[in-house]
């Protein structure tokens, strides 16, 4: 009713100056209320803030797990904010710095190195912002600084791209020599990957590891790899590749020196196998030239956001919480087609 009083009619019962200072509260109320309908609807995080600390380039897993934060955050009612550190670990505690300095409710770290990004824990530590782990992991002190870890499991990861090499190959062939392409040094997921590779190989008296060269995630370094490696001389029978830009990079190496790739190694094809779930990733399954892919989701936003309200709980969370993945082939991957990134 208020609403509809107006000035006119105001003035014919008020003095001015009581006019004026009525006007102005009604103008106060009016905002409150439209702050009230912009957040109806709104959980118990309203003015809460997450940040998110990306250790890579805004390539295309960085951007989907990004977006995906960003959407369930804007869902439960907290308002984000993302920084990616270009693959510098330095970039990545100077990013933390400036986010903690903007006194978030929660970090979102997905730490460049094991080693060297456990600083930025430090530092959200001594300004009392809780800090969730993500991507891969770091050193640090559960309960104190981290409330959990929430990632894939990359030895198991290792081991499955490892095992989708071995039984490509008939069971009477004798030696299967391998080349990996690894991902970046000091990282987690690359010591994960690699120790899961190992863990197969060193189990089957069949396979050799002959070659193992830095990718570094990306495609104009593996190509540039699996370029040198061909010229190299050295004979191999099958590529892992620690992501799909990785993959795509060797494939076209190989494609470059006539080289055939696909699934049958009796037609002399080389056997290719990463992990990932990029688009480009699938289509290259679907057309045969990639074996099998080991799927790395980004999609597990709703595990960070549950752990965060969790904690805002007073629930005590475990150490860490595995995302899980699936092995993509030529025979299901039209069912995951949607899902690449």
């Amino acid at each position: 009713m208020l609403c509809k009083i107006t000035a006119t009619r105001l003035e014919e019962i008020l003095p001015m100056k009581t006019l004026q200072t009525v006007i102005l509260s009604l103008v106060a109320v009016a905002a409150i209320c439209a702050g009230v309908s912009c957040n109806r609807g709104a959980s118990a995080s309203k003015g809460k803030s997450v940040a998110y600390s990306s250790p890579g380039d805004a390539n295309g897993w960085f951007l989907a797990f990004s977006s995906e934060l960003k959407k369930e955050a804007e869902k439960r009612g907290y308002s984000f904010s993302v920084t990616h550190a270009q693959q510098n670990t330095a970039r990545q505690l100077s990013d933390v710095e400036d986010i903690i300095a903007q006194k978030p409710t929660f970090l979102i770290l997905g730490p460049k190195d094991t080693k060297a990004s456990a600083d930025a824990l430090r530092t959200a530590r001594k300004a009392g912002v809780p800090v969730i782990v993500v991507n891969r992991d770091i050193n640090g002190e559960h309960g104190a600084d981290y409330i959990t870890k929430i990632y894939s499991d990359f030895e198991w990861i290792g081991e499955k791209m490892a095992q989708a090499v071995r039984e490509a190959f008939p069971a009477d062939k004798k030696t299967i020599r391998i080349v990996e392409i690894h991902g970046t040094l000091g990282s987690a997921n690359t010591t994960g990957m690699s120790k899961g590779i190992r863990k197969v190989i060193d189990n089957d008296a069949r396979m050799e590891l002959v070659r193992s060269q830095p990718g570094n995630f990306q495609r104009d370094v593996a190509m540039a790899a699996m370029e040198n490696i061909i010229q190299s001389g050295v004979e191999f029978d099958a590529v892992i590749c620690h992501y799909d830009d990785e993959a795509m990079g060797a494939i076209q190496a190989l494609t470059r020196k006539g080289r055939k790739m696909g699934n049958d190694p009796s037609r002399g094809e080389i056997i290719i196998v990463g992990n990932g779930g990029t688009t480009v990733g699938l289509e290259a399954v679907k057309a045969g030239k990639y074996h099998k892919i080991v799927s790395v989701t980004p999609y597990y936003a709703d595990k960070v956001f549950e752990a965060i309200e969790a904690h805002l709980a007073g629930k005590k969370l475990d150490p860490y919480i595995r995302v899980d993945d699936i092995v993509i082939d030529k025979n299901n991957v039209d069912k995951h087609m949607a899902t690449g990134f």
